[in-house]
């Protein structure tokens, strides 16, 4: 019961992975992206002036692009305004607040061999090396220029887009823009629909550098990967509980052959042979109520323990699901599988031969 219950957690704790981008880096709606696969820029104070006149926008970020070198590796990196209403999440410290601070990928992280709190030297182009604060780790999401390195859930780095842009505070034309929409249903369609339009004014007019194009989530390979599991933990489980269902129905057909002489007294008692069923089917409830008491709540801890060491090992947000419905219907459906396995033996019990067995009595 503990490992069943326990696999369908994981496998719910899965599925919610799955299906929810801002676990794996893209905390937002939807990104505005430049021209030549994010290579170009968008036209950033106009950008500005429409997203902030726009109803169904919450939050939005430029974003620009770029590989910077952090102690002698190359890693692809984000650049943004340091308090950015936008960022990827977090799993530990705290979000980029200043220029002088970094927030780094848990893979990029334990490759550079630094914790959250150090300092490192980081330089992009040819441009000085500069010190920055190590604040936290994010999961980053997967998005990036065609023509260079991506950053991808734990890879990656996250600093003052003044770092990248090289132009200090002459102009501000990001690679994409992420855009954090609000409402739902109908009223998300809209939002959606205002938002290609702020897409189609970008593209137009004297000094843009191409089409402005709205993206949706991107997932990383790995995500698409887990979303090919599908059914598999489902499956798992089922296989699971048949095993134990054999496995008990095996155990009680032992011990109604080992107890027969005990039966076979019971019958000559006066128990009739319903009664002696009842028996079997008592024992099997019993075994299956302790197993559910025992071992639905290990199961749950079991399962959550397992989804934390998995997130942290993918540098995905931890999220763990308990599916309780699921688990009230698996405990119920345990005891009424109980007593329909204890239907063969129990009728093998009814009809013990007690003249037979008492011979020698």
């Amino acid at each position: 019961m503990a490992v069943v219950v326990a696999t369908v957690s994981f496998g719910t704790s899965l599925d919610t992975l799955v299906s929810h981008p801002a676990l794996y880096g893209w905390n937002w709606s939807y990104e505005l992206n430049s021209s030549f696969g994010g290579g170009a820029g968008i036209p950033g104070q106009r950008a500005a002036t429409l997203l902030n006149h726009d109803p169904y926008v919450v939050a939005w970020a430029g974003v620009y692009y770029g590989d910077v070198v952090i102690d002698g590796q190359v890693v692809p990196a984000l650049g943004e305004r340091p308090r950015a209403s936008v960022q990827p999440p977090l799993l530990s410290g705290h979000a980029l607040s200043a220029q002088n601070e970094i927030v780094l990928g848990g893979t990029t992280l334990d490759d550079l061999h630094k914790s959250v709190g150090e300092s490192i030297e980081v330089n992009y182009g040819r441009s000085l090396p500069v010190r920055l604060h190590i604040v936290g780790t994010a999961t980053m999401p997967t998005i990036g220029s065609s023509t260079s390195l991506h950053t991808t859930m734990g890879t990656g780095a996250l600093v003052s887009y003044k770092l990248i842009e090289g132009r200090g505070s002459s102009g501000y034309n990001p690679n994409v823009i992420l855009v954090r929409l609000r409402g739902a249903g109908a009223s998300f369609s809209t939002a959606l629909h205002t938002l290609d339009g702020v897409a189609a004014a970008l593209s137009s007019g004297a000094n843009n550098n191409g089409p402005v194009s709205v993206l949706p989530a991107q997932r990383p390979a790995e995500i698409v990967n887990y979303r090919s599991m599908g059914d598999t933990p489902a499956i798992l489980g089922v296989a699971l509980a048949a095993g134990a269902a054999l496995s008990l129905g095996l155990t009680l057909l032992s011990a109604v052959r080992q107890r027969r002489r005990d039966l076979a007294l019971l019958k000559a008692l006066g128990f009739t042979g319903r009664q002696l069923a009842s028996i079997v089917a008592w024992q099997s409830s019993v075994a299956v109520g302790i197993g559910t008491v025992v071992g639905v709540p290990l199961g749950i801890v079991l399962g959550r323990t397992l989804w934390d060491l998995f997130a942290h090992a993918v540098n995905v947000v931890p999220a763990p699901s308990v599916p309780v419905l699921t688990i009230v219907l698996i405990a119920v459906g345990a005891l009424v599988l109980a007593n329909v396995i204890a239907t063969v033996p129990g009728r093998i019990a009814a009809h013990t031969p007690t003249a037979l067995l008492l011979r020698s009595e």
